[in-house]
C-alpha cells in the first residue's frame, strides 16, 4: 500500500487524474468517426467530470446519513467517502442532458464514452488499492493480501489477510474495456456498445461484491449490497437497450 507518493501525491488522486486524461483521449479518438469534433467531446467531457464528482459524492452522503457529523461535512470530498455508481449515473443523466440541448443522439455519446469510462475504472481501482480503501473481506486463498496496521482493512478486521477486491474491480475494468472494443468489430449498431457496458460491468460488479467489506448497515435484501442491486438493474437496463437497439438498427441503417 503507498497511499502517497514521495509523501504528497495522494495515489488515488494521481490515478484519478490519468484515468480522465487517458479517457479524454480516447473519447477524442472514438468521436472523429462519428464526425464529432474534439471541442465537442471535450465539453462533454468537462459536464462529466463535474457530474461525476458531485455523484460519487451525493451517494456516499445519502447512504451514510448517519456518520455525516456536523452537516457541512458533506461537502467534504478531501475526506474520502465516495460512492463510484453515484458517478456513473448522475454522469449518464448529464450526457442525457447535454447531448438532447446540441441535438446530438445520446447512444452515439454513450457508445463513445463507455470504453473511456471502462478504463477509468481500470486505472482509479489501482489508486484505490494504493491508498486501501474498497477492501474485501477475510480470506484464506493465496491471493490475501495484509495491509499495514493504520490501513482501513486492518482497522475493521485486524492485520489478517483479506481479499484484494481493488485488484479485482481494476482487472474487471480492463476485462470489460477489451471486451467492448472487441465486440464493436463484429456488431456495431447505435447503442451496442453502452449496452454491453451496462450488462457486463454491472456482472463484474455484482460479483466482485461478493467479496469486498460493507459496514452492515449497508446491506439489504438477501444480504446483498446496495450497490449489487443497482448493479442487476444495470444489467437489466443493458440487455434492454441492446435487445431494442439491435431491433432498431435496420430501420436506421435503411433512413
Amino acid at each position: 500500500m503507498l497511499p502517497e507518493i514521495f509523501g504528497v501525491i495522494k495515489a488515488y488522486g494521481l490515478m484519478l487524474a490519468i484515468s480522465f486524461a487517458l479517457g479524454m483521449w480516447l473519447s477524442v479518438r472514438r468521436g472523429r468517426p462519428h464526425g464529432l469534433a474534439p471541442d465537442t467531446i471535450l465539453d462533454l467531457i468537462f459536464g462529466v467530470l463535474v457530474s461525476s464528482i458531485v455523484g460519487v459524492r451525493l451517494f456516499y452522503v445519502l447512504t451514510h446519513l448517519g456518520e455525516i457529523s456536523p452537516w457541512y461535512r458533506a461537502f467534504f470530498i478531501w475526506d474520502g467517502g465516495l460512492t463510484l455508481y453515484g458517478g456513473i449515473i448522475l454522469a449518464t443523466l448529464t450526457v442525457w442532458f447535454l447531448t438532447r440541448r446540441r441535438g446530438i443522439p445520446f447512444l452515439v455519446v454513450a457508445d463513445i464514452f463507455a470504453p473511456g469510462v471502462m478504463l477509468g475504472i481500470g486505472l482509479t481501482r489501482l489508486g484505490c488499492f494504493a491508498a486501501g480503501c474498497c477492501f474485501g473481506k477475510p480470506t484464506d486463498c493465496g491471493c490475501g493480501v495484509t495491509f499495514p496496521a493504520d490501513a482501513p482493512a486492518s482497522l475493521a478486521y485486524g492485520q489478517i489477510p483479506v481479499h484484494p477486491t481493488q485488484l479485482y474491480a481494476s482487472a474487471g475494468g480492463f476485462a470489460v474495456l477489451v471486451l467492448l472494443l472487441a465486440l464493436e468489430r463484429f456488431s456495431n449498431y447505435r447503442g451496442a456498445t453502452f449496452g454491453r457496458f451496462l450488462l457486463l460491468y454491472g456482472l463484474a460488479r455484482f460479483a466482485e461484491d461478493f467479496f469486498r467489506y460493507y459496514e452492515p448497515d449497508q446491506l439489504l435484501a438477501l444480504g446483498w449490497s446496495n450497490n449489487q442491486w443497482i448493479s442487476l438493474g444495470m444489467v437489466a437496463l443493458g440487455l434492454v437497450i441492446m435487445v431494442a437497439c439491435a431491433r432498431a438498427a435496420p430501420d436506421r441503417e435503411a433512413a
